[in-house]
């Protein structure tokens, strides 16, 4: 494992924001070379985006001795927000404008599972006010429900809340007594951990997804209902539960890490086990797991297309920069990616769990450090 900073890599290193070039000798354009980059502890720290990042990009975007684009891809286990709506708000925060394929949120996969779901009805959970309902629907989902809403039908489904004024403008009525739930997704960090825990234990052990209702216990089931149906660890047929983000901890613009959506999943497999004797069944998405990789490469390839330069069998040269040892740097391992861990979110000091190809001090040490070696062939 390579460890460099600022001050250990030079020639290239000493270069400064108003460097035209990356270093004195640049070497052959980096053909292959591609770049994907977490962004809360890589890119931001909470609210505020780090002027190491504005500078790498830069330097993406064509300020380095061939005047020509190196493809990037931000991929974070971050979201809550229309994928739109968050491209817009990054492009004006880091000063570059991306495109539809530079950026893969946590539950931007999940656009390739919803079409069985898209005429049925879903709970979908996380995030601020009805941003993920407004997610959801761009995704091809029709009938999207939140827990404001299902809190709006019968206040005793969870009577610790009330619904704030800003709740009840974005409720959509419905009686959920006769409306069976196919799937729940949670697309973000939960607002309110108990509320969202109960929905989901209620629903998975409710009858044919109706909220109030219990599903009575089968002791078995024949060979081809279990072939035709999603089977858990003791043979019972459940609902669809998919998870996007397994991050125990994220770095925000606080000193300490703070707790993730995989910490409520956590919540959830221990509450669920507890009042039912079973495992919790659900599908993980996010980094490390395979699926976002896959899906991140793809957006990857398309975006090499809009530059002129297709590439959709040979294999690039892919570096993820990120901050977070155990969730990003697994992944990338398992793709076959070259990792470079900072210094600047989650991670601090120590030997990782999992072994990075490099360390670094910020992003844009980072950058430069991969471009220069990449020319160099």
């Amino acid at each position: 494992m390579l460890r460099f900073n600022a001050f250990r890599a030079a020639p290239l290193l000493r270069c400064n924001a108003r460097c035209k070039s990356t270093s004195t000798t640049a070497g052959g354009f980096p053909e292959k070379l591609a770049f994907a980059f977490d962004i809360d502890g890589v890119l931001k720290q909470g609210p505020n985006v780090l002027p190491q990042a504005r500078r790498a990009l830069d330097m993406l975007a064509g300020n380095n001795p061939w005047n020509r684009a190196i493809p990037y891809v931000l991929i974070t286990n971050g979201g809550g927000v229309p994928d739109e709506d968050r491209r817009k708000a990054l492009s004006s925060e880091l000063g570059h404008e991306l495109s539809a394929d530079q950026l893969v949120q946590s539950h931007t996969p999940l656009k390739l599972l919803v079409k069985p779901y898209a005429d049925k009805h879903v709970l979908c959970l996380g995030g601020k006010g009805d941003a993920i309902r407004r997610t959801a629907l761009s995704y091809g989902l029709k009938n999207v429900w939140i827990a404001q809403d299902v809190v709006a039908w019968k206040q005793s489904v969870w009577p610790k809340t009330d619904l704030t004024p800003e709740d009840k403008k974005i409720v959509v009525s419905n009686d959920f007594s006769q409306t069976p739930i196919s799937a729940i997704f949670v697309m973000h960090d939960s607002r309110d951990w108990g509320r969202d825990v109960t929905l989901i234990c209620e629903l998975l052990s409710s009858e044919n997804g109706v909220f109030g209702t219990r599903r009575q216990e089968k002791k078995e089931m024949d060979s081809d209902d279990k072939n035709r149906s999603s089977v858990g660890s003791e043979g019972e047929e459940h609902m669809p539960l998919v998870f996007s983000n397994p991050d125990l901890e994220w770095q925000s613009d606080y000193p300490l890490p703070r707790l993730g959506q995989g910490a409520f999943r956590m919540s959830v497999e221990t509450i669920y086990k507890a009042t039912t004797g079973r495992d919790l069944p659900f599908v993980q998405y996010g980094k490390p797991h395979k699926a976002t990789y896959d899906f991140a490469e793809s957006m990857l390839r398309r975006h090499l297309k809009t530059l002129g330069r297709p590439n959709e069998h040979e294999r690039l040269d892919i570096w993820i920069v990120i901050d977070n040892p155990e969730s990003d740097i697994a992944g990338a391992n398992a793709h076959g990616w070259n990792s470079v861990l900072l210094k600047t979110g989650v991670y601090r000091t120590g030997e990782p769990r999992h072994k990075p190809t490099s360390i670094a001090d910020d992003v844009e040490v980072a950058v430069r450090w991969a471009v220069e070696r990449a020319a160099r062939g």
